[in-house]
């Protein structure tokens, strides 16, 4: 994994000329794999569609999973980080006045096979494209204007973030690895006695170690899940030695059981 410094995200960002944006909106096709960005905010709205694998998206309210087939929003100066793995992305930017969002809110949502197509379809036009050409400017005002709509479609897959920097290092442990992480490992990575721990770890995110990696759990096997894999392995590789047991802790996160939600992912 290639961890970019702040310093080295901003040059990245001015490489893709994604600190003067420009126009009602433009497209951007990311190819990065295996690279985590650092904190950063953009000027115009972010709508990310990830083509493949998956990527955790951070703000600073909290922590988000962009599984295949799924959606991301990034509101116009959230300031966030993004972990991205095997994953290929297609960015829509758009301008601040094109959508209506005063939520300030990352969310994840629901992609349907519309906003896949026009999402694909506007990788024809750069930065700068929304200008010159009225076919592009219309466009991007039109899927500004659905994605009011599909803002409405949000999806459970968030995590509470933390401010504390042991607690934060203590996140990106388990997530790392949420099938093998123990509590052991969080006290490890984050420097911290038990005791201060717990306390600290409920004061950040309102909930306990073992919900919350509870939780880490199942959203990593929505992951797994939409990407095709079977429900019996993708109950092993997330820590659950019992079929039952993850059935029940998923059913009652997502609200449905493993295998729908896999069926429902597929005909995507």
């Amino acid at each position: 994994m290639r961890r970019l410094s702040e310093e080295e995200t901003t040059a990245t960002l001015i490489t893709y000329g994604l600190d003067r944006p420009r126009g009602s909106g433009f497209a951007f096709h990311d190819l990065a794999r295996n690279t985590s960005y650092d904190w950063h905010a953009h000027d115009y709205h972010q709508l990310i569609y990830a083509l493949a694998g998956t990527t955790q998206i951070e703000s600073e309210r909290a922590r988000y999973l962009l599984p295949t087939g799924r959606a991301g929003w990034i509101p116009a100066g959230v300031r966030h980080r993004t972990l991205m793995s095997d994953i290929e992305g297609a960015s829509i930017y758009f301008a601040p006045d094109t959508v209506k969002d005063g939520t300030s809110r990352v969310r994840i949502l629901v992609a349907t096979p519309v906003m896949r197509e026009m999402i694909l379809h506007a990788l024809r036009w750069p930065l700068g494209a929304s200008e010159a050409d009225p076919v592009a400017a219309s466009f991007f005002r039109t899927l500004a204007l659905m994605s009011e709509e599909w803002l409405e479609s949000e999806l459970p897959l968030s995590l509470p973030g933390a401010m504390h920097p042991g607690i934060v290092r203590a996140m990106d442990y388990a997530l790392g690895n949420p099938g093998a992480a123990t509590q052991a490992g969080a006290l490890s990575a984050a420097g911290l006695s038990e005791r201060t721990f717990r306390r600290l770890f409920l004061r950040e995110t309102g909930m306990g170690w073992q919900a919350w990696l509870g939780q880490a759990r199942v959203m990593a096997a929505m992951a797994l899940l939409t990407e095709g894999r079977l429900v019996t392995d993708v109950a092993l590789e997330v820590g659950y030695a019992s079929l039952s047991a993850f059935a029940k802790a998923f059913s009652q996160l997502i609200g449905e059981a493993p295998a729908a939600f896999r069926r429902r992912a597929a005909r995507r």
